[in-house]
């Protein structure tokens, strides 16, 4: 699988080069309250994770909180963090998702295995 390239932002994570963005847009399940996802992949390609990144994009949402903005200072531990678990981002496969700490399959919903 892989991600546009249109409005990706390179990041440096221990000597590799990833691509990752945050959709202008806001989609229907952030606007939700679905734990915001940011997508990333390696700049040769490979499998891609959706990193959630612990809040909404929705304002007030269901613990009343603010959306944050995403920074590269915020992405990239979580980028290492993945690569620790078991993040293979230098071969093909199908997408997977960083949700607090672990790695999982189901992107859609970000429930463990």
């Amino acid at each position: 699988m892989a991600i546009s390239l249109k409005g990706m932002r390179k990041i440096t994570v221990n000597g590799e080069v990833f691509l990752w963005k945050v959709r202008k847009k806001i989609s229907h399940n952030e606007a939700h309250n679905v734990e915001q996802a940011i997508p990333v992949q390696h700049i040769s390609g490979g499998q891609v994770v959706f990193i959630s990144v612990g809040f909404t994009r929705a304002y007030g949402g269901y613990d009343n909180q603010s959306p944050e903005s995403v920074t590269p200072k915020m992405i990239q531990p979580l980028i290492e963090q993945a690569i620790g678990l078991g993040w293979k981002y230098d071969e093909p496969g199908n997408a997977i998702r960083l949700v607090r700490g672990a790695l999982v399959k189901d992107t859609k919903y970000g429930l463990p295995d």
